[in-house]
């Protein structure tokens, strides 16, 4: 996954500024100059790279597969204005990881699949600042697996 855009600086000169995502981790190259990034969670990719060029602030922000540059405060393929990544809690991503393994060990690839299309609704909520309804949809998951399976337990 790579993404290439030409930022002008105060002076009027031209900085090329990449980002490649491969087998050797994420990069971020400007001008040449290679940078290393690293993911703020362990469950999702994100990450929000600084680059100071002379009259402009630069940042590149990553969530997952999108990848953008933020310019002065304002995005530059949408005109929206730059904020900083939030970091995800981690009693969220514990959440995630108990619903996941209940899901799977109990239900298999139906309960994988349930869990991981919740946990992304979870993580877009969380992403744009709403922790209760994120928090109420993985309790609300870890509930019914456990009752799920309780249940199951009982009856055989």
């Amino acid at each position: 996954m790579e993404r290439i855009w030409t930022v002008t600086d105060s002076m009027g000169n031209p900085h090329q500024i990449m980002f490649k995502k491969g087998f050797g981790g994420a990069k971020c190259i400007v001008d040449g100059d290679t940078y290393k990034m690293k993911s703020k969670n362990w469950v999702i990719w994100m990450a929000d790279h600084q680059i100071s060029i002379p009259g402009a602030e630069c940042n590149l922000v990553v969530i997952g597969n999108k990848i953008r540059l933020a310019v002065n405060g304002t995005y530059l393929e949408d005109g929206t204005p730059y904020e900083p990544i939030r970091n995800i809690p981690t009693w969220l991503n514990v959440l995630v990881g108990i619903n996941a393994v209940i899901g799977v060990f109990m239900f298999g690839m139906i309960g994988l699949a349930i869990a991981v299309l919740l946990d992304l609704l979870t993580y877009k909520l969380a992403l744009s600042k709403k922790l209760t309804p994120a928090m109420i949809i993985q309790i609300a998951l870890l509930v019914v697996l456990l009752l799920v399976t309780v249940a199951v337990f009982i009856v055989a």
